[in-house]
């Protein structure tokens, strides 16, 4: 558990860097009677009252879990990824079980109770020639849809979790006058990514109250209207979501590309008609011609902004997707006189908030965003329950992995897990198989969440020995 407790300060440091100023805060007068907190100056993404895409089982936590940092045997681990724009970022592949029970000599686990998590060692933006790994292929990320959510007259207490946007929260303790003037949350993702406690950006109702005019730090900001000792409530209260991306798992062209020039690939072909450089950036006209689908006549912008790629309507303008084709512009100083920066990306998916992942029967995909809306995640959950039996292994994922349920005795039970036909050493559990393998951000949230302090201590929890 030393390594596990290490890699937790870690891995708290690094997501502290997600609270970051992106622009001049816009603060709000102490007595304005708003709904929305003061959001940074411009709002980089679009912002909507009411709900967002539920995950089955999102507030469920691992009971107990074994903890195997070493990770499934085969699967991504720290590989290191240099985008285009020259920063290297580790990533992982993380396998996450909850919720499972025994009954009648067998395990259940529930919808959204065993997933996937492809999660990079910070976040990730489109147009940097960014990529990540899902069960162990490499895509390109094209670009994606987030946005800010709101909530109104929302209650947060400390015996559950309240989901706004994609993000979970729960009261931590109440304010404590003249010690502590607001509450304290504890925050989560639904793949486990947390800080505990969570600094969220606050600001009371009336103007007697204190702490009336933080400055935000991210997009995950509340209005409180009333606090008391079990539960605090918001005026508003907001999160990041994300409702789909694009990923490629081509990059078929990056570089200068002249006027009147056709590049060829086999999704189709781009033919460059014209450039029009200009003091503001410049545009570029393009033909796409897709091997299936009609021919698109596009007009891309170069956008000269520092708010790239955060701008999703900036963005918008400098990218073109047709079918599986997509065409990216160089987000700094992409038009010149006669040639144009781009990527060309080919066999480009558009992967939906819980839809299928890649076509595979009842796994769907779920992205994960950080306070400040990039994509720090991907994960792929079953869509219905599983159910295994003594002796019985499934596949998982496509048969990325495989689950094998070794006996059950009364409470105790044997399990494994494997893939590319190596296994992990036999698991030995109580009461459940709730088991997190990997490292990763999310995984140490979910230590944090869970407080590891704890874990070596109870009887029930088995740590993974290895040779």
């Amino acid at each position: 558990m030393k390594k596990s407790r290490k890699n937790l300060l870690v891995a708290t440091a690094a997501v502290l860097t997600l609270s970051l100023n992106l622009t001049t805060p816009n603060n709000a007068g102490a007595g304005q009677d708003a709904v929305l907190p003061p959001f940074h100056t411009p709002i980089f993404f679009p912002v909507e009252q009411g709900g967002a895409s539920r995950l089955p089982g999102a507030t469920l936590l691992p009971d107990n879990p074994v903890f195997d940092f070493e990770g499934i045997p085969g699967w991504i681990q720290g590989k290191k990824y240099t985008n285009q724009m020259g920063v290297t970022i580790p990533k992982y592949e993380i396998l996450v079980i909850k919720g499972s029970r025994i009954r009648d000599k067998s395990v259940t686990i529930p919808a959204g109770g065993i997933y996937f998590d492809s999660s990079p060692a910070r976040g990730e933006v489109p147009m940097t020639g960014s990529a990540d790994y899902f069960l162990g292929k490499k895509y390109y990320f094209v670009d994606y849809q987030p946005r800010i959510v709101f909530k109104k007259d929302t209650e947060v207490d400390a015996k559950h979790w309240t989901a706004v946007g994609n993000h979970l929260y729960r009261l931590l303790s109440p304010p404590v006058p003249k010690v502590v003037p607001n509450p304290v949350l504890t925050w989560r993702t639904y793949d486990g990514v947390s800080i505990r406690p969570w600094a969220v950006t606050q600001r009371w109702q009336k103007s007697g109250e204190s702490w009336a005019n933080q400055t935000p730090m991210t997009y995950l900001q509340g209005v409180i209207s009333s606090a008391g000792k079990t539960g605090v409530r918001y005026r508003t209260l907001s999160g990041t979501a994300i409702s789909r991306e694009w990923w490629a798992t081509r990059k078929d062209f990056f570089g200068d590309a002249r006027e009147g020039q056709t590049l060829k690939m086999s999704d189709g072909t781009v033919t460059i008609n014209a450039i029009h450089p200009g003091k503001k950036g410049g545009t570029v006209s393009l033909t796409l011609y897709p091997a299936k689908g009609r021919v698109r006549h596009v007009v891309l912008r170069d956008e000269p902004s520092p708010s790239l790629p955060e701008s999703s309507a900036l963005r918008h303008r400098m990218i073109a997707i047709d079918g599986p084709l997509a065409v990216v512009l160089w987000p700094k100083g992409a038009v010149n006189a006669h040639t144009v920066k781009l990527w060309i990306y080919g066999n480009v998916r558009e992967l939906k908030t819980n839809a299928s992942f890649g076509g595979l029967k009842e796994w769907n995909y779920f992205p994960i965003a950080c306070p400040i809306a990039h994509h720090i995640g991907g994960m792929i959950y079953n869509s219905r329950p599983l159910k295994l039996s003594p002796g019985q292994s499934v596949p998982l994922f496509g048969r990325y992995a495989w689950l094998k349920l070794v006996s059950v005795q009364g409470q105790k039970v044997l399990f494994e897990v494997g893939s590319h036909n190596r296994w992990t050493p036999l698991i030995t559990k109580s009461g459940n198989i709730d088991s997190v393998f990997g490292e990763g951000r999310a995984v140490h949230g979910i230590l944090s969440t869970l407080d590891s302090t704890r874990l070596d201590l109870d009887p029930a929890v088995s740590t993974v020995q290895k040779p």
